[in-house]
């Protein structure tokens, strides 16, 4: 049922975009959603399991719409999604917002597709992708490339050439450049199963790339003593 739904979704997002332009132009983002996608590049799970969404200041500087109160109030609701892997009930609430004719931002379809990648159901964050981000709903950042490079990886056996693939992807198809948030993902991974020589690779691309490691970067590998001697010895931990 949730794979149904979602397919219609940019259909849905495409009428939303249709009735705001021609009532009150784009629907604003709620300030502190954005402020928080914008500092979430240290953790892609983090930055949607810790989100605070209050009625404080942000509220108190610019008075929101109805259609804004709906997008908050949808977004509280999939972030509890996220924390209870509800896959199915965070695709049915940002389809509920293409029926009520309100475009998702950034945060909240971010926020879906983690719910399906944290419950384990990659099949369905990449129908949410491309019905969303693939066609142009909204355009995606590091982070939800980050959260599909973890799904692929969560696999059994892991999908590598599917995550791998996404470092080009993001940056041809979208550009959007990948930094050290995607190749740690990549490394832990690489250190959770021992494999050094996938490892090599990855820190090589990082190294050729000129990708600027992070304090994340060394956590990534250490707790495998040839990872991180490699990772040492080529980024300079």
């Amino acid at each position: 049922p949730a794979m149904t739904s979602v397919s219609s979704m940019a259909c849905r997002f495409a009428t939303a975009r249709s009735v705001q332009a021609s009532s009150r132009g784009c629907l604003r983002v709620p300030v502190r959603a954005v402020s928080f996608v914008g500092n979430a590049r240290r953790s892609a799970s983090s930055c949607v399991t810790n989100a605070v969404f209050d009625s404080g200041a942000a509220d108190a500087e610019v008075p929101l719409t109805e259609d804004e109160l709906t997008l908050r109030d949808v977004t509280r609701k999939l972030v509890d999604c996220r924390r209870r892997k509800a896959a199915a009930n965070a695709v049915d609430l940002l389809v509920s917002l293409g029926r009520a004719n309100i475009e998702p931002d950034l945060f909240a379809a971010t926020t879906c597709l983690g719910a399906c990648v944290a419950s384990g159901k990659i099949d369905l964050a990449l129908k949410v992708f491309e019905e969303v981000f693939q066609k142009g709903v909204v355009k995606p950042d590091e982070v939800v490339f980050a959260e599909l490079i973890r799904g692929h990886l969560a696999v059994d056996p892991p999908a590598w050439p599917r995550a791998i693939s996404l470092l080009t992807r993001m940056r041809t198809e979208h550009g959007v450049t990948p930094t050290a948030l995607s190749y740690n993902i990549l490394l832990a991974k690489c250190a959770d199963d021992n494999e050094l020589e996938r490892a090599e690779e990855i820190v090589d691309r990082m190294a050729d790339e000129e990708i600027v490691p992070d304090g994340a970067t060394a956590d990534a590998v250490k707790k495998r003593r040839s990872i991180r001697s490699y990772a040492k010895k080529m980024l300079m931990l």
